[in-house]
């Protein structure tokens, strides 16, 4: 019986090894010193708010990066490993020629791509999550409100990235246009936010669907999808983990729905 004991006990033991140094090796922490010391003033950089996971691409770092004081602590931005343990490794990338502003806790996932160009001024508040392989790209301006979560392989544009002639007018189409999107918002898998989107708070789009236009003249608590995003939904509002104790919900959730 001691012997099973002492068995199962070191098995343990070997397991939470394992994993602690798995947590351990998961952070990447030459991007760690080089972003933190390279973008910050010393004064930010020492509590190193920015923590990097696996592989990291620093493409272009010619920008800036804005800290909100009030949030400045050890590992507030994480990027590189949210829904790493869904995909394949693969490389998260960072161009930054513009501007970025932090105010708050925000994950950038596995994989991800965030591209900022000359001009470009990008804001993420409080509680921004973007799922693994997400792309931001942004030209002129985008905004996330605080607590909202773009699931995986989600893409955010400010711009068509080339410019279109109307033959009827013999006019040039604008090429980008600000994005502005609400709080408490929740996006399903692979949706496409284009230019000139703009979301009301308390706002669902289901996956697979293309945003690309004001919706704030809807009401709150509404659900979109399509190509392009049409309502299919309201009164529905996403429930964040963060916020809310789901461990029970299970117990009475609507089972037609």
């Amino acid at each position: 019986m001691e012997q099973f004991i002492g068995k199962i006990f070191n098995n343990e033991v070997v397991i939470c090894s394992m994993l602690i140094l798995k947590k351990i090796f998961s952070h990447n922490y030459w991007a760690i010193l080089y972003f933190n010391f390279k973008m910050l003033p010393f004064n930010q950089a020492i509590k190193l708010p920015f923590d990097f996971y696996y592989k990291i691409r620093f493409e272009n770092l010619s920008g800036s990066v804005v800290l909100n004081e009030q949030y400045l602590h050890r590992g507030i931005i994480k990027i590189g490993g949210r829904g790493s343990e869904m995909f394949e490794r693969s490389t998260t990338i960072i161009d930054l020629k513009g501007k970025a502003n932090f105010n708050g806790i925000v994950e950038l996932g596995h994989g991800s791509l965030l591209r900022i160009e000359n001009k470009g001024n990008v804001t993420l508040g409080n509680n921004v999550r973007t799922g693994a392989k997400s792309k931001i790209f942004c030209e002129e301006e985008i905004v996330l409100k605080g607590e909202l979560d773009f699931s995986w392989e989600c893409q955010i544009f400010d711009t068509n990235f080339h410019y279109v002639r109307n033959l009827n007018t013999n006019t040039i189409d604008a090429k980008t246009s600000p994005v502005s999107i609400g709080s408490h918002n929740f996006f399903g898998n692979r949706v496409t936010v284009m230019k000139g989107t703009i979301t009301p708070d308390h706002f669902i789009v289901a996956s697979n669907s293309l945003c690309n236009k004001d919706y704030t003249i809807y009401p709150i608590y509404s659900v979109f999808g399509g190509i392009p995003a049409k309502q299919i939904g309201s009164n529905k509002e996403r429930v964040f983990e963060n916020l809310e104790d789901v461990s029970k919900m299970d117990l009475f959730f609507n089972k037609d729905n």
